[in-house]
């Protein structure tokens, strides 16, 4: 992570040697007009985003992804983590709580108009005062608990600037300020975000050029964008699809240029049957079973052992290795290993690993409190290859705890989304979280937090929420690590969700496609992506 002292030494933009936008026949200013007969698009595997393409009302990995190409912010962050400007000038911190932004003469969005401070503070503002989906990451700014249309943090100082004020010093902000919920709209669009859901018009590298619900989504590259990831390609055309052995079929065939899922039953060949053209990194991702609060099953003292006693009846290493041919690590706590390192495991961190015959002795404490009812399900979408895991969990639990335990299987990402993200859901759900920025909060504030509106767990605590805040108040990373490792024990002790294994990500190219790495989350280098 880069320090403050270094990232405000930044002397403007990342230069991309060769990066040279492609001409686009037909561009117009309006989303979703593009032409692109005749364009060498590259193909790659995607599931239908959950939501509409608004930047802080997202959180599912297919939405984020499009976001974060057809958007830019102020910093973006490259494969290290490190933070460089994107649409910034300059970011300079004027004290602990505040920082003076001065935007790029040049930065346009892609209907030609001028990106300004107050696209920006209204943008943050509609975000808080709609209650979107990612409200909570604007939470460290003055007056965001207060209730009212507008944050006193955030003041427009000039056409191209204007100052943040936080409420409290909060380590991380810079790095934060990559992240897409940051991302700018026009000013004028927060009263049409419905109509911009669908017809985004942002400044990235990026512009859509259609979007076929359930098929498709076509992007080409945003010839106004002035920023440093400059497309190295004629556009991108992600194909939405159900089946992952599809995808892989389609990829090894030739009819797929770029493939980010890996079905689990080719996690064991996939490398040896494509070669070089198989990349692998690891993820800075975490697989869960989230257990909502509203779960009749699991409230009180019974539902906290019977939490407990769920998770120490999973053999974590056992389905690493027979399921996903070790492609995913056992998870030793609620956090993923950022860059390849594992933060210190928490207390009570053993409840994460396969207990059987305490697991049984806890089960039947609760039942003693309070008899179980029903069946455990755990809620999956089929087309993301989850169903092989997921029966070999609920296998487990049927054999060592001797519960009723099955998949609820959804077609789709987008409808499993939306049942949980309405809370009609009934039962536990499998829950995947990839980092939005190189911190430990990252899946510690979302995920848990009483004020997030992503905490989907129902979880709720004020001894939890004070323990973050002071992380975020101190500047030393390994000082705040003893509050995020702290917090996590509240959470081993209360598991509102198991953890279960961190994760690799994969990306597979045809033989024509030049690899372009991975982004610091990782995912594919898309900008970067171009043929031989």
């Amino acid at each position: 992570m880069t320090s403050r002292r270094s990232f405000l030494g930044l002397l403007g933009m990342l230069a991309v040697s060769g990066a040279v936008a492609p001409t686009v026949v037909g561009c117009t200013s309006e989303p979703g007009s593009v032409d692109t007969s005749g364009l060498d698009l590259i193909t790659t595997d995607i599931s239908e985003p959950q939501r509409t393409l608004i930047p802080a009302d997202s959180n599912d990995v297919p939405g984020q992804t499009i976001i974060n190409l057809v958007y830019s912010g102020l910093v973006y962050l490259d494969e290290d983590g490190d933070t460089h400007y994107d649409m910034a000038e300059s970011i300079t911190q004027v004290d602990d709580t505040t920082y003076d932004v001065v935007i790029r003469e040049d930065a346009i969005f892609s209907d030609g108009s001028n990106v300004t401070a107050k696209d920006f503070v209204d943008t943050w503002n509609t975000a808080v005062s709609q209650s979107l989906l990612s409200a909570h990451q604007f939470e460290p700014i003055l007056g965001f608990h207060e209730g009212q249309k507008t944050m006193r943090g955030l003041t427009v100082t000039g056409q191209e600037s204007f100052r943040i004020e936080l409420s409290r010093p909060t380590a991380g902000f810079l790095e934060r300020l990559g992240y897409s919920a940051f991302f700018p709209m026009r000013s004028e669009d927060k009263d049409k975000l419905s109509e911009r859901g669908m017809e985004p018009i942002g400044s990235g590298p990026y512009m859509l050029a259609s979007w076929e619900r359930e098929k498709a989504v076509t992007l080409v590259p945003n010839p106004r964008y002035t920023g440093p990831r400059k497309p190295h390609n004629e556009g991108i055309k992600f194909v939405v699809y159900s089946s992952e052995e599809q995808a892989y079929k389609d990829l090894v065939e030739g009819r797929l240029d770029v493939l980010t899922r890996i079905p689990s039953e080719r996690l064991g060949s996939f490398e040896k049957e494509l070669g070089e053209r198989a990349l692998t990194t690891p993820g800075g991702s975490i697989m869960e079973i989230t257990i909502p609060a509203n779960d009749a099953n699991f409230r009180g003292e019974a539902g906290r052992l019977r939490r407990r006693a769920l998770s120490m009846a999973v053999d974590r290493e056992e389905i690493a290795r027979e399921v996903f041919h070790d492609r995913v690590l056992p998870a030793t706590s609620f956090v993923a290993p950022l860059f390849g390192s594992t933060p210190p495991a928490p207390e009570g961190a053993d409840v994460l690993t396969y207990q059987p015959e305490e697991a049984r002795e806890l089960w039947e404490e609760a039942e003693k409190l309070d008899p179980f009812e029903g069946t455990f399900s755990i809620g999956y979408n089929a087309d993301g290859g989850h169903k092989t895991w997921i029966d070999a969990v609920a296998k487990q639990l049927r054999d060592t705890l001797g519960i009723p335990a099955e998949g609820q299987e959804f077609a789709t990402l987008k409808e499993l989304r939306k049942e949980v993200t309405a809370r009609h859901i009934t039962g536990a759900f499998r829950t995947i979280w990839q980092a939005e920025f190189p911190e430990e909060s990252t899946f510690l504030v979302p995920l848990y937090a009483s004020f997030s509106s992503e905490n989907e767990s129902g979880f709720s605590s004020r001894e939890y929420d004070k323990l973050l805040e002071k992380a975020g108040q101190v500047q030393d990373h390994e000082e705040a690590q003893k509050y995020y490792t702290e917090a996590q024990s509240l959470l081993l002790e209360k598991m509102p969700a198991i953890p279960l294994w961190t994760t690799k990500a994969y990306t597979a190219y045809s033989a024509d496609i030049v690899p372009a790495g991975f982004t610091w989350k990782p995912t594919p280098n898309y900008y970067l992506i171009h043929r031989a």
